[in-house]
């Protein structure tokens, strides 16, 4: 396997054990913040590496990114404007599930 792919893949599992740990000691709400941050970190790793995805999901991750660019650091002025963000954000991420993997439709197995 590439040394580089990897190297960012442990990157990634480095932060999110690190954030695990270091949640015990810092307020509760660092613990979504945390989870954004992951998703952030996740969208990079997914366009760094290049991963084969289609044009259309790529922007909307994209989209996302950006999105949680702008809005992160609400926690810090607004915890509820924070809040609001996240849900917004988790429904966000809901839709673009449902629209490329149509889990609306029952499938026969």
């Amino acid at each position: 396997m590439n040394e580089k792919i990897l190297e960012k893949i442990f990157e990634f599992l480095a932060y999110l054990s690190s954030s695990a740990q270091g949640l015990f000691g810092e307020p509760r709400e660092y613990g979504p913040l945390r989870c954004v941050d992951a998703m952030r970190r996740f969208i990079d790793l997914i366009i760094e590496l290049k991963i084969p995805l289609d044009k259309d999901v790529m922007n909307e991750l994209k989209e996302l990114r950006s999105w949680i660019d702008k809005d992160i650091h609400l926690l810090m002025y607004d915890p509820d404007k924070f809040k609001d963000f996240v849900n917004k954000l988790t429904r966000s991420l809901a839709e673009i599930i449902e629209k490329y993997l149509s889990l609306s439709e029952e499938k026969p197995r």
